[in-house]
């Protein structure tokens, strides 16, 4: 009994604790109220956060317009996150908010690209592929598929893998990395790769096999960092008052 006693004393001790770390994980709308009061403090990951909560209505009543401010702000103190959700408004992400400016959307949406993020490389790539820069365009979306995204590997592989494309063998290959990213491989994806398949040699196609594997590199931190979401704010808040 001496020994089962003290073993129960602190087992109570580490569960207790946990229930206490447990119970001091913040709500959403704690969390909005701790990153307002710390708004003025001008950090710009605050500001960028409390945007996203404005944005989208967690914690408290969406206001687009107050997110739109808080984003320019933290834009403006180099958040490249907040950069690109500024870019998002001005082509038209809610409508009324701000003026359409799709000059100034780029510029917006590039200092985000720039920075490795793969949504707004993807949306740049978008930009220049509607003008008709191609060019411009495969760049953006190489960069972007190369973190695994989704549209970013379609458009690629489209372009790639077209009646004029300049690289079949490519084409064949981010054909099959698509077939691999998306969770719900549809019939006509399928066809293509067959189709592609029967167009080349045993020799490309074990070609276009090296590529597919060495494809994708991963995120970049940027990009995890806005993957991750909120599960970033009880550190930052941590840091910042104490």
């Amino acid at each position: 009994m001496r020994i089962i006693k003290p073993l129960f004393t602190f087992m109570t001790i580490v569960i207790l604790s946990l229930r206490s770390v447990h119970a001091q994980d913040p709500s959403p709308e704690m969390m909005f109220k701790r990153l307002a009061a710390l708004a003025s403090t001008g950090n710009a990951d605050v500001k960028y956060n409390l945007g996203m909560f404005l944005n989208n209505g967690i914690g408290t009543p969406r206001d687009n317009r107050t997110a739109f401010q808080y984003f320019s702000e933290a834009a403006d103190a180099g958040n490249a996150l907040a950069s690109y959700k500024v870019g998002c408004y001005l082509t038209g992400q809610f409508t009324g908010v701000v003026p359409i400016n799709e000059a100034e959307a780029l510029r917006f949406k590039l200092r985000a690209a720039e920075a490795g993020y793969d949504l707004a490389q993807y949306d740049v790539g978008m930009h220049f592929g509607k003008k008709g820069d191609l060019a411009n365009a495969v760049i953006w979306w190489e960069r972007s598929s190369r973190q695994a995204n989704v549209q970013a590997t379609a458009y690629l592989a489209n372009y790639y893998s077209s009646k004029s494309s300049p690289d079949k063998i490519k084409g064949f290959a981010l054909m099959l990395v698509l077939e691999d990213l998306m969770p719900n491989v549809t019939k006509e994806l399928l066809d293509h790769i067959e189709k592609l398949d029967s167009q080349l040699s045993t020799a490309e196609k074990s070609e276009a096999n090296t590529i597919r594997l060495s494809w994708v590199t991963g995120p970049t931190p940027l990009t995890t960092k806005a993957r991750t979401g909120i599960k970033t704010i009880p550190a930052l808040l941590t840091s910042l008052e104490h």
